[in-house]
């Protein structure tokens, strides 16, 4: 194998370990989310902010994952990983 296929495959293990990180981190964001959603409790209970801010951090990471993945496929192509 070439440093070419050596280096493709170091990016590949760091960007599925970035995305096993994120994975993770939404993962513990949704079930925060579902906690304050909770259907039990009344609507004056709502901390409508604090989910808000975390709606919006687990957008973040949606799209990071999801920018994360399309690099992983194009190296896997590019390479024939």
């Amino acid at each position: 194998m070439n440093n070419e296929i050596y280096i493709a495959k170091g990016k590949l293990a760091e960007l599925q370990d970035t995305l096993n990180n994120i994975e993770i981190r939404a993962d513990s964001l949704l079930i925060q989310i579902r906690e304050l959603l909770n259907p039990a409790n009344d609507f004056f209970e709502f901390d409508t902010d604090l989910i808000l801010e975390l709606v919006k951090l687990f957008r973040e990471l949606q799209l990071q994952a999801r920018e994360i993945q399309e690099k992983i496929r194009k190296i896997k192509l590019s390479y024939n990983l």
